[in-house]
């Protein structure tokens, strides 16, 4: 869903949205200040901008119960740097969860993901899948 979205803003608002190398290093560097004030959540390492995209790895402090606590983290920092325009969408991969995003306005556009990662975020993630798929754990 955000390749279309991503798509649209592109249609409306040129091809060059969100390609900007000079935009996006500023964005991170906003980021990373920002990061810095919030709790439970801290950047692991710099942001990663590569071919458009911004990574941003966050360690997560604390467990994740449910569902609800990762979104609420997520979106405590979406809530800080996000623009006019805005959209996310939850992806849980092996060993985190992955909220690609798109956010800007007409002039600018960001185009990146928030991983939360740590053993607190891979656990949940891992218990997410086994709950989905009906997985069963096996121990020796």
């Amino acid at each position: 869903m955000v390749d279309d979205i991503i798509e649209v803003f592109r249609e409306q608002f040129g091809d060059a949205w969100g390609r900007d190398e000079e935009a996006n290093l500023r964005f991170s560097v906003d980021v990373e200040r920002v990061l810095q004030e919030i709790d439970g959540v801290h950047l692991i390492g710099e942001p990663d901008v590569q071919d458009g995209q911004i990574t941003l790895t966050v360690w997560v402090d604390e467990p994740i119960s449910d569902l609800m606590r990762a979104d609420r983290l997520a979106y405590d920092i979406f809530g800080r740097i996000s623009d006019d325009l805005f959209f996310t969408e939850r992806r849980f991969d092996a060993k985190s969860i992955r909220y690609p995003f798109v956010t800007g306005s007409n002039r600018h556009g960001y185009v990146g993901a928030l991983v939360l990662a740590g053993p607190h975020a891979a656990d949940f993630a891992d218990r997410h899948q086994l709950r989905s798929t009906g997985g069963v754990r096996f121990q020796a």
